[in-house]
């Protein structure tokens, strides 16, 4: 059986996207087809590793194995300023501060080559797997980068996400950062958790594989727990936030 690999929420955080391909490649081994990669948005945003985050996307969007989408954070890199003359835009959003921080120290790493990448990374993901058609968005159909789907809700709450695009079989979304997969008469919404960016203290990087022919999804965790300490170091040698080491261990700030 044929499958693809759904991750989310890198953030910056290249330990843990690092494990999480490592952890497909293990998959592999064991007999699963995983044909591509869907990065539905955040690639970077809070923690420290954005430049190495878009090198090892860039190899793998060159060998044809990943479709890559802008979420929220990326979208404030991508309409800061493109002329380069500094991070302005970001300093006008409504941010928290220890955000703001860390969004203009990914856009001074990044440099102008980065920052071209992620302005040409589209906003919405329509494919075909198997005989089905896709849709991703990191936050909502209507609302891309500040939509907010929820987890846990009655079908007819994800039915509502689903209607404005019913025609397609299965909608990827990002936004909730928990994993999510709800079956509304309309399709599938599946969620697949976060790689980067823990929403909680217990949570470990999450990514979803999908059969490209039944749309059967599994979730599945990764433990960074050991390269943690390695991404502290790095937040402080940087000079970033204290709030985003906190974020690392407990998933909030």
């Amino acid at each position: 059986m044929a499958y693809v690999a759904v991750m989310t929420n890198i953030n910056g955080n290249l330990p843990a996207l690092a494990k999480a391909l490592e952890r497909v490649e293990e998959l592999k081994e064991k007999g699963y087809e995983i044909e591509k990669y869907y990065i539905l948005g955040n690639i970077v945003g809070l923690f420290p590793y954005p430049k190495e985050v878009l090198d090892t996307l860039d190899d793998l969007i060159k060998k044809n194995r990943v479709r890559v989408i802008r979420g929220e954070f990326d979208q404030a890199i991508a309409v800061s300023d493109p002329h380069g003359e500094g991070p302005d835009y970001i300093e006008r959003t409504d941010y928290p501060d220890y955000v703001k921080e860390a969004l203009k120290y990914t856009w001074e790493v990044l440099d102008h080559d980065g920052r071209e990448f992620i302005r040409d990374l589209p906003i919405y993901l329509v494919d075909r797997i198997g005989k089905n058609d896709i849709f991703g968005v990191y936050g909502s159909p209507l609302d891309p980068f500040h939509g907010e789907v929820l987890p846990e809700q009655p079908s007819s709450y994800y039915e509502s996400i689903m209607r404005p695009v019913k025609d397609y079989e299965i909608l990827f979304v990002a936004s909730p950062r928990y994993p999510v997969n709800a079956m509304t008469r309309y399709g599938r919404v599946i969620c697949p958790g976060s790689v980067g960016y823990p929403p909680g203290k217990a949570h470990k990087a999450t990514f979803a594989i999908v059969d490209v022919d039944t749309l059967h999804t599994k979730f599945i965790e990764v433990d960074y727990e050991n390269e943690k300490r390695l991404i502290e170091e790095r937040i402080r040698k940087e000079g970033l936030p204290e709030e985003l080491v906190r974020i690392l261990y407990r998933g909030r700030a």
